[in-house]
């Protein structure tokens, strides 16, 4: 029996599923992490397996203890594979857990973590087969994803890998080609009138409502050659009953093509002020950027990327390579030294919603890759 038919042996489907179920069963959005954490912190230590956490500094809140950070092997790391266990907030009685048939369904069924009990399963099977790790595997459960990145930049200055692997969901597709995104905050400032005589003033609401149209006509959208795509995450303004309103804010999230850079999406930005301008003078219009993360395109056919191939093969998995239309922590490492890549269970179309789901096949099939992934980087021998 070879190793890694000896490392499949040992997942159990029934654990994981147990595993994923826990999981879900806790709410944990971002800043407030900690009881999912546990769950995988406690099938680790029934496991007998090693972990660190590892604190994020800028934080001040005691109760959260931050990464979970699992080492085998040497030094130094040959792989390092990356889940958040946070997700977005939500108040919502459909967010309950619940099974149907071999379908999942809950907040943060699929981003992300049924990647992450996928990954802890396969390191669990790996421990119990009691192979010789002959390079540096680092499996790392972090937090703050849903928000920007605290604990990746955290874990990303104490490890370094020439690959990560990212679990957000792809179907399992591998994805080496990873959206950019943007983010920032519009104001608009008019003149008050009474609200019974707006000719006499200028409502910053009115105003800010057709920037944003100009923008969303700018940018393009997903099927067009700027590709930039748009989502208006919060609109306020207003200065109480009977009156034009003098000032708004709005917020943006912007995701933007792999190669678009930061002065594209301000030169989008810019255009699409000046044709609202044009329209409505007398409302100042200005942006600014609260958040910028590239995004990147590799070629997958680069040499990193062998012993990932190498799995896919093993299982039998589709080599299609994809594009990751979203921001993840994916952009904080692929660095000039770390390439890195997407590739988990699920869809990204339903995360973020109120029928969020995965399907349980999926995630069996991605402990099976994941282990596979581990042992052809860091079991298999080096060939001379």
């Amino acid at each position: 029996m070879s190793e890694l038919t000896d490392i499949l042996a040992k997942i159990d489907d029934e654990r994981l599923t147990e595993l994923l179920i826990d999981a879900v069963d806790q709410y944990s959005p971002s800043y407030a992490e900690e009881p999912a954490m546990d769950i995988f912190a406690d099938a680790l230590s029934k496991a007998g397996i090693p972990f660190q956490r590892q604190p994020v500094i800028e934080r001040q809140d005691a109760s959260s203890r931050g990464n979970l950070v699992i080492t085998l092997g040497p030094s130094p790391v040959e792989l390092l594979w990356v889940g958040h266990v946070d997700t977005v907030p939500f108040a919502d009685d459909d967010q309950d857990t619940r099974l149907e048939g071999d379908t999942l369904h809950g907040l943060g069924t699929a981003d992300m973590k049924a990647a992450c009990a996928a990954a802890v399963e396969a390191v669990i099977a790996i421990f119990e087969s009691d192979v010789e790790i002959k390079r540096g595997l680092c499996v790392a459960l972090v937090v703050g994803e849903e928000e920007y990145g605290d604990g990746a930049q955290t874990l990303r200055e104490y490890i370094e890998s020439p690959v990560t692997v990212i679990g957000e969901p792809t179907g399992l597709a591998p994805c080496f080609d990873h959206y950019g995104y943007y983010e920032c905050r519009l104001t608009s400032r008019g003149t008050q009138a009474h609200a019974a005589l707006p000719e006499l003033g200028t409502s910053a609401i009115y105003d800010m409502l057709a920037w944003m149209m100009e923008i969303l006509e700018v940018a393009g959208g997903p099927d067009t050659p700027r590709g930039i795509v748009v989502n208006p995450r919060e609109i306020t303004g207003g200065a109480g009953v009977f009156v034009v309103a003098d000032s708004c804010e709005a917020l943006l999230d912007v995701h933007v093509p792999p190669t678009t850079t930061r002065t594209e999406v301000e030169e989008m930005l810019g255009e699409a002020r000046q044709r609202a301008q044009a329209k409505n003078r007398g409302t100042d219009l200005q942006y600014e950027e609260l958040f910028w993360a590239p995004g990147f395109s590799i070629e997958p056919s680069a040499p990193q990327f062998a012993p990932i191939r190498a799995a896919y093969e093993t299982q039998n998995a589709s080599w299609v390579p994809g594009v990751f239309r979203s921001h993840s922590d994916a952009s904080i490492f692929n660095t000039d030294n770390s390439v890195a890549m997407v590739c988990g269970p699920g869809k990204l179309e339903v995360a973020h919603t109120r029928h969020e789901h995965v399907e349980l096949a999926q995630v069996r099939d991605a402990a099976r890759l994941y282990a596979a992934m581990f042992h052809a980087a860091c079991i298999v021998p080096v060939a001379e």
